[in-house]
């Protein structure tokens, strides 16, 4: 199903999300071109990518997207709730990467990598598609404008 243009640059930071979340869970059997299998290394690409990436790609969801869903249909809440609680899960983990403990860092960096996996898929095989049934055309059309609104400045380019 293609995506409402609305929700497109939301799908291609998924895509974005995807590869860093499978690099995680490879662990050590991940290729290495522009990767390094050093633990400090990918917190500090996973803190970096949270920054650049994830932390206005979570505020675009939560001030515009998931209110608009929400008021639209009722059904979404436990969704919404869920997607909340994981963006605060994800954050949790960001705040150790920024000072990891050794001896847990791998296993954290795994259990990010299974998290936002699971997240992105979430959002695109259930609540994406719930949005689009739900939210009127013409309010997707407008909240477009607003989403962009968070996007990171070269993105604009």
């Amino acid at each position: 199903m293609k995506r409402h243009d609305s929700l497109i640059d939301l799908s291609r930071d998924h895509h974005e999300g995807l590869l860093l979340a499978m690099r995680l869970q490879q662990g050590k059997k991940s290729l290495l071109h522009l990767w390094s299998h050093d633990p400090r290394w990918q917190a500090e690409y996973v803190v970096k990518f949270f920054d650049d990436h994830l932390a206005p790609h979570f505020e675009a969801e939560e001030k515009v997207l998931f209110p608009t869903a929400e008021s639209y249909l009722k059904d979404l809440l436990p969704m919404v709730h869920r997607l909340i609680e994981e963006h605060a899960r994800m954050r949790s983990f960001v705040v150790y990467f920024r000072r990891p403990d050794e001896k847990m860092l791998e296993t954290n960096l795994d259990q990010f990598g299974k998290l936002l996996e699971e997240h992105i898929r979430y959002e695109e095989r259930e609540f994406f598609p719930k949005c689009e049934a739900s939210i009127p055309i013409d309010v997707l059309i407008d909240i477009k404008k607003d989403i962009e609104q968070y996007r990171p400045q070269r993105d604009k380019q």
